[in-house]
């Protein structure tokens, strides 16, 4: 029988270098569970003697935690530091010639880790230095018989003292069929090396013909970064593309076959905070956990076992490190990748999923600015996990400085209120009379709780009214000139507006009776009213208000999310698409200010209408 067991392995923060430390999270893709093992580290004499490996010296590596069954493979995560001058490692099965392929090119003053997936026997595995470092290494999982087939590393492309790889283009090296990957090979495990590239940028390696929007190999001017990915291959070839001229080197380190429970997948980008793609916009903050559903996303199965994942940093300028683990698993004091200030780099982990399907994703950042974190998944350990299925989710598209506001499909990442203040666009005042409560900021978050939403409503901003219906319009991800013809409706614009027989207040006409924990900051702050009026739009768009479909509320109109016309009205009817509502949203209702509906105000521009300014 097969059999992978991977081991979650966290590396720890300690003096500012990384050490590695074990965790009980396991992955079990169907048979028995290892507990994790710390198998090299020459700074305290495991694995080794005490000292740094020298050149000209190879370390014997025997690792007695792994039984071997048949065709055994063993992924080490090893990691360089305490070097006093520039070089690299390499690793290898012991009893096979001394490759020229290296698998971690390391620098003075940083601690680099690199994934390795390599074949495993009694022999051991060897490693050897070109300078003098200290080595740590931790077992994060084994497969036998030959679940993944391990080799010993061949080059496969080298193209210094040739033709360097061009900005653009694609590029096709064959791996099946080369020395020790068979011609039939469904994917392999490959470590690839920029060297000396002529500007900042990223490789990506994918199989040929497939389209990707992730990343493999980051790096900046100049430098040497050894990266190791598993991908999949098409008729035996992978393709490798540069966003700028580059050295580059490809070896190969194992192969595994179709039907394996270890597969690799086209590059999927999962998480771009810089976008809100997979649900956080905006850096990541010291101690800030970011929540990610891996499981059901787009070729991982919503059975997965566990997940291969690029993990990249963009925008730090300070040290610290990122941790990603199992969401319900405790956080370790832990890190994944390692960062310093100015560095664009990557690493691949393969994690156990959380039972929900989730990874968690926290950085500790030593400045208060964060980091920008970009996760892609490049594979998946195939299991038996039963889940509910992911929430539909779309990519946001978050408006930039300067652009007008766009309705966000649901699922979408909505921007916070400080970073919507930012994009604000100067408007004149044309009610003078709401300066107060304009420059009145809410008392704190909202309180209600049948939506986790309504608790992003604080009314955190001053502005003219028309940059108070902006910043609303950006909070929620509600189309800036909906939000604007509404407001005529509710309220020509005023905050001191009062409805429904005294029950009604402010710029939306929030509802004491319906949505009293608003008060009383619905009424002596704009920005406030208008927050709230926009969470609970949202909340309908989101699909949150299933009650609308109950016999006793239905109007023989399906309640679903997406809908944000159905949500205008619901906001006054407080039923979906009733007559009432339709009034509200169309011309008909005579009630509040005219019988012009919010629809009719949207086409019109009734906001720019010199008998609108003037009141």
């Amino acid at each position: 029988m097969k059999r992978i067991t991977l081991i979650l392995i966290a590396l720890a923060m300690v003096g500012g270098l990384t050490v590695l430390r074990t965790s009980a999270g396991i992955v079990d893709a169907g048979t028995d569970p290892r507990s994790p093992v710390r198998v090299l580290d020459t700074r305290i004499g495991v694995g080794s003697n005490v000292g740094r490996l020298e050149p000209g010296t190879v370390l014997r590596l025997t690792i007695p935690a792994i039984t071997i069954a048949g065709e055994t493979s063993a992924l080490l995560n090893l990691t360089t530091t305490e070097a006093s001058i520039a070089g690299h490692v390499s690793i290898w099965p012991c009893g096979s010639a001394v490759p020229e392929t290296s698998i971690v090119n390391f620098e003075p003053g940083r601690s680099i880790p690199n994934m390795v997936a390599l074949g495993y026997t009694a022999a051991g595995v060897c490693i050897s230095s070109s300078s003098a470092v200290h080595l740590v290494a931790d077992l994060t999982a084994v497969t036998t018989n030959g679940d993944l087939h391990g080799i010993a590393p061949q080059r496969l492309l080298d193209t210094r003292g040739s033709v360097r790889y061009q900005a653009g283009r694609e590029y096709r090296v064959m791996v099946g069929g080369t020395l020790g990957v068979p011609g039939d090979a469904s994917g392999a495990a490959l470590n690839v090396t920029v060297v000396n590239p002529a500007s900042a940028g990223f490789v990506v390696v994918k199989p040929c013909g497939a389209t990707t929007n992730a990343s493999t190999v980051n790096f900046l001017s100049g430098e040497v970064v050894a990266h190791f990915t598993f991908t999949s291959l098409t008729s035996g070839a992978v393709c490798l593309t540069t966003t700028t001229t580059t050295d580059l080197l490809v070896d190969s380190f194992g192969w595994f076959a179709a039907g394996s429970a270890v597969r690799s997948i086209p590059p999927d980008r999962l998480l771009d905070t810089r976008t809100g793609l997979g649900g956080t916009y905006g850096e990541v903050g010291n101690d800030q956990v970011v929540r990610l559903r891996v499981a059901g996303i787009g070729n991982v199965p919503n059975t997965a076992a566990g997940a291969t994942i690029n993990i990249v940093a963009v925008n730090n300028s300070a040290d610290g490190y990122v941790t990603v683990y199992p969401c319900d698993s405790a956080k370790p004091t832990a890190s994944t990748l390692n960062l310093w200030s100015g560095a664009l780099r990557s690493n691949q982990a393969t994690i156990k999923l959380s039972s929900s399907g989730e990874l968690c994703v926290s950085g500790r950042i030593l400045d208060p600015t964060g980091t920008d974190v970009v996760v892609d998944v490049v594979g998946f350990v195939a299991g038996n996990v039963v889940r509910t299925p992911p929430p539909v989710t779309v990519p946001p598209t978050v408006p930039p400085s300067g652009s007008r506001f766009a309705t966000l499909p649901p699922r979408s990442a909505l921007p916070t209120g400080a970073q919507c203040a930012q994009r604000v666009r100067a408007a004149a005042e044309i009610r003078p009379e709401n300066s107060t409560p304009n420059h009145t900021t809410g008392t704190g978050a909202n309180t209600r709780n049948d939506w986790s939403g309504f608790q992003r409503v604080d009314g955190n901003f001053t502005g003219t009214t028309d940059e108070i219906l902006q910043w609303a319009a950006c909070k929620w991800g509600i189309d800036e000139d909906i939000v604007r013809a509404q407001i005529v409706k509710e309220s020509n614009w005023y905050q001191s507006a009062v409805g429904d027989n005294g029950e009604s207040f402010g710029l939306g006409q929030v509802r004491i009776t319906a949505h009293g924990t608003a008060f009383p900051n619905a009424v002596n702050s704009s920005a406030y009213n208008i927050d709230y009026t926009y969470a609970s739009w949202r909340a309908c768009y989101e699909g949150v208000y299933s009650w609308l479909n109950q016999p006793q509320n239905s109007t023989g109109v399906t309640y679903v999310a997406g809908d944000v016309w159905g949500c205008v009205g619901l906001w006054f009817s407080g039923r979906w698409y009733d007559q009432p509502a339709l009034n509200y949203i169309n011309d008909g209702d005579t009630n509040g200010y005219g019988s012009r509906g919010v629809r009719t105000h949207y086409q019109l521009r009734t906001w720019e209408d010199p008998a609108f300014i003037n009141g």
